[in-house]
């Protein structure tokens, strides 16, 4: 039976650092993604949703946001267009966890994106 990482953490302090330090590792990894990925067009960007949302949330989601252009490799990521001035703000405020360039976003990107 697997044992709580916390409660393992307690009982012996290395794991505890090594719990610690890789939340942050993983943390500063996330954090210079969404910095380094800022979208290069303001109009066209990679919306990350929640992973745990269905795909009619996401699509909702996104219509909501602005025009859906295509689907990411992820049933949770969409590539939308907009309005440049506040389609990134009007993503945000529709769920998304991240907003992406497109081009940038990796794997996270459409195999076959539309232009």
């Amino acid at each position: 039976m697997a044992q709580n990482p916390i409660a393992l953490a307690e009982k012996n302090p290395a794991v505890g650092l090594i719990l610690a330090t890789t939340v942050a590792i993983f943390l500063g990894l996330f954090a210079a993604v969404a910095v380094n990925a800022k979208p290069q067009n303001p109009a066209r960007i990679a919306a990350v949703f929640p992973p745990w949302w269905s795909p009619a949330q996401t699509v909702a989601a996104g219509g909501a946001a602005g025009d859906i252009a295509a689907s990411g490799a992820a049933p949770f990521i969409l590539i939308l267009r907009g309005d440049p001035i506040d389609l990134a703000q009007r993503t945000r405020s529709a769920g998304a966890l991240l907003v992406l360039d497109p081009d940038m976003a990796g794997v996270c990107a459409p195999k076959d994106p539309r232009p």
